[in-house]
């Protein structure tokens, strides 16, 4: 069985939008997975947990976490799959002690995000629903890592190819991150390698 058939083909029929940003604009990719519209197919969600559960060292990890907003439904299913538990770097501060501070820089914004629940010796797996251009896995990396807390591994279920964040995460953090399904846009189309 195939179990992210439903997410390739969702892809296929995705919406591309024109996002202004700092560097001109960005092809943003509207479909369920990582935009949350239209709605989520739950064999996806199931599909995107038994993938990454099989692709990942999830059994070296004490927690999974993943940024909100749309890795959270990634995260969920595969704490249900796996018994692992899940914490989510959010966008809020809870002010709370130990509090991580994160500043990423996307492709078409610069955010701060905060991690709670974490500290130096934990092992976790990073994921989330999208990898573009990288800026969110390597800030999350590299506070994580600068806390003393060990990335036992890093899934992204899509790779937008054409925008090189898994090269950059690599090169700026030394961690591999794995993907699912490569999906690059071509005259404005979607195309899935």
């Amino acid at each position: 069985m195939d179990w992210l058939e439903t997410i390739r083909e969702d892809l296929r029929k995705a919406t591309i939008v024109r996002i202004p940003s700092q560097q001109g604009y960005y092809d943003y990719v509207v479909n369920p997975l990582s935009s949350g519209v239209p709605e989520i197919p739950t064999e996806a969600l199931w599909g995107c947990a038994f993938e990454v559960a099989r692709v990942s060292n999830i059994k070296q990890c004490k927690k999974i976490l993943a940024p909100e907003a749309m890795g959270i439904q990634i995260a969920v299913a595969l704490s249900l799959v796996t018994g692992v538990p899940m914490l989510v770097i959010r966008k809020k501060s809870y002010m709370l002690p130990n509090e991580i501070k994160i500043v990423k820089r996307t492709g078409y914004a610069e955010e701060i995000m905060y991690a709670n629940g974490v500290e130096s010796g934990d092992s976790v797996l990073l994921v989330d629903s999208i990898i573009a251009t990288g800026g969110t896995y390597a800030a999350i990396i590299k506070e994580l890592v600068s806390h003393g807390i060990r990335l036992a591994d890093a899934v992204a279920v899509i790779e937008r190819v054409e925008l090189g964040g898994v090269e950059r995460v690599a090169k700026e953090t030394g961690v591999k991150v794995k993907t699912l399904i490569r999906l690059r846009l071509r005259d404005g189309k979607p195309l899935i390698e």
